[in-house]
Parts: structure tokens; C-alpha cells; sequence
């Protein structure tokens, strides 16, 4: 995949901050890299820290479906969207709710 954001996966951490605050920073796994920083809601940094997977399963549904719905429809050979394209994307999303 061609991109100009920083590479995925991404990964959260919880920042040393004074009493009653939060703030969790999402950093690039491979690099290190701070990409952001999301105050208050853990939610927010899961579906931030997600993003790189949820556009690589959503291109990839999106591609797969693109290849499935040109076949002519007389056409028997057709077969559903695989497992893994499909597994993908369903990770992808239970990542970005902190799961």
C-alpha cells in the first residue's frame, strides 16, 4: 500500500501525568513514532490506534468486493467474499471499540 501517514500498526500507551488527568499516546509500533495523542476517553486512542488496520481491511473488502460484483452475472464461478478479507475487517473494527 502506497501511503504518506505514518505506517501501521499503531499501539497505545499511557503518558505519566499529573493526578486526575489522562492522556494516552499512540505511538507507531516499529518506530516509535508519536502519531497522536487523545486526552480523557481510552476510546478514542483504541479507534485512533486502529486506523491503519481499519484502512488496510477496508481497502482490501472494498478491492475484493470491486472483483466480485464485475463478474458477469451468467457467470457460475463466482465465489463470496473469503474468510480472511471478511475476519479482517471485523478486527480491524473490534480493535478501534479496545477490544
Amino acid at each position: 500500500m502506497n501511503t504518506k501517514h505514518t505506517p501501521g500498526p499503531w499501539a497505545i500507551s499511557r503518558d505519566a501525568v499529573p493526578a486526575g488527568w489522562v492522556q494516552n499516546t499512540i505511538c507507531a509500533e516499529g518506530s516509535g513514532e508519536r502519531v497522536a495523542t487523545a486526552f480523557l476517553a481510552e476510546e478514542n486512542a483504541h479507534l485512533i490506534a486502529a486506523a491503519p488496520d481499519l484502512l488496510a481491511a477496508l481497502e482490501n473488502l472494498t478491492a475484493t468486493t470491486r472483483t466480485f460484483c464485475n463478474v458477469p452475472k451468467d457467470d457460475q464461478e463466482r465465489t463470496p467474499l473469503d474468510d480472511q478479507t471478511i475476519e479482517a475487517a471485523f478486527t480491524a473494527i473490534a480493535r478501534a471499540k479496545g477490544g
